[in-house]
């Protein structure tokens, strides 16, 4: 029970400060590290790429159970750096704690139209956190709209 309320404050406060762009303004560049977990991806499926939305696989095959909400953030790519794209209305999520044990895989669809409504042509990517009750992480999956 005790591990549980520490996932959760973990999660609240990642949540948190992707919600606040994570220290910096939505639109600057984003230079945090991501994908450093060894043996967990966010892989996104390029054929359902949409100007709306997205289905990706979040693949966790570490060696630790990871947690993770239904928040996430979109970064345009731009001269080889990534930028935070700046909502048009406020972004609501449920703060459910979800859970991705080490060896498994979880398929989400996420839709950003009444977000971010339709994205332009460019290569972007998702960001997501997550959490392994020690540390933080974020993880990216790229894609490309035409």
């Amino acid at each position: 029970m005790k591990r549980n309320k520490i996932a959760v404050m973990i999660l609240t406060v990642m949540c948190f400060t992707i919600l606040c762009g994570c220290g910096a303004k939505l639109g600057e560049e984003f230079t945090e590290e991501v994908n450093i977990l060894e043996g967990a991806a966010l892989i996104v499926d390029a054929e359902q790429a949409t100007s709306t939305g997205i289905t990706y696989t979040i693949s966790n095959q570490s060696e630790k159970d990871l947690s993770y909400g239904r928040d996430y953030s979109l970064q345009q790519e731009k001269d080889g750096r990534w930028y935070q794209i700046e909502p048009k209305s406020e972004v609501a999520v449920t703060m459910e704690l979800l859970w991705i044990p080490a060896g498994n895989t979880d398929t989400e669809e996420i839709s950003w139209e009444d977000a971010y409504g339709k994205l332009p042509a460019g290569n972007y990517r998702i960001l997501k956190s997550f959490s392994d009750n020690e540390r933080g992480y974020y993880l990216t999956g790229e894609f490309r709209i035409e």
